[in-house]
């Protein structure tokens, strides 16, 4: 099995409310590809589902 190294550090962050995430560039929705929500900030590592977008973005709530 290949291991992935994510740098969550390389990518935007932002602050989770209690609406749908949507993408921050685009406003379409998003999917979720890591959820930390176990940790202290409630991370999420999100992708925007448009297939002409695709950005990858973190959120957190504080």
């Amino acid at each position: 099995m290949e291991s992935r190294y994510i740098d969550l550090l390389a990518y935007s962050v932002f602050f989770r409310t209690d609406q749908p995430t949507t993408c921050p560039k685009c406003g379409n929705r998003t999917e979720i590809l890591l959820d930390l929500s176990h940790t202290l900030n409630e991370t999420q590592l999100h992708e925007c589902l448009s297939v002409n977008c695709k950005k990858i973005f973190v959120e957190e709530c504080y």
